[in-house]
């Protein structure tokens, strides 16, 4: 099955919202990673694994002091004190590490120090294996029988805006 990046990452973006999934991941089930997408931190833009270096790195320094203002003088982050904050990589290896861990006939529904987990197994066509020739030695790839949908919310996320969202995931697939 040949699976577009661009595709797969604009499809789980699609998932994003305030009031939904702030992180949706496709992952093997395993826990290899194979597109993920999640809001900002001012939570209106979705984005993906790779970031400009060159913005971070250019003034790091004006960067902090401005972090420090909007700290102080911000009351509407209350809602998110309850939920630890992690860095994107550390948030993105617990998210990797717990949704491997899941099994298919396990509750799809899983409560956490992220937040709410909802994980959607997808099940893959099987591929079309040629028949063999004994002239052309056959190299066969590991087989992956299904994907599984992480979707990652608040502790306030309802679990039925979880569902749809991986429902219309399903759907567009």
């Amino acid at each position: 099955m040949l699976v577009s990046p661009i595709r797969v990452h604009n499809l789980l973006a699609g998932l994003l919202d305030d009031d939904g999934p702030h992180t949706a991941l496709l992952i093997t089930p395993p826990g290899m990673l194979i597109s993920q997408a999640t809001l900002d931190e001012e939570g209106s833009e979705p984005n993906g694994a790779t970031t400009e270096p060159s913005v971070e790195g250019e003034d790091a320094e004006d960067g902090s002091e401005e972090e420090e203002r909007d700290d102080s003088g911000s009351e509407d982050d209350d809602d998110d004190d309850d939920e630890p904050y992690l860095e994107g990589p550390e948030r993105l290896r617990l998210l990797l590490g717990l949704a491997s861990q899941w099994e298919d006939d396990e509750s799809p529904r899983v409560e956490c120090e992220l937040g709410r987990l909802f994980l959607r197994p997808i099940v893959l066509d099987e591929p079309e294996v040629p028949q063999p020739n004994a002239a052309i030695p056959a190299v066969r790839p590991p087989h992956i029988s299904n994907f599984v949908l992480v979707l990652n919310g608040t502790a306030h996320t309802p679990w039925a805006t979880l569902a749809a969202k991986a429902d219309e995931f399903l759907s567009q697939w």
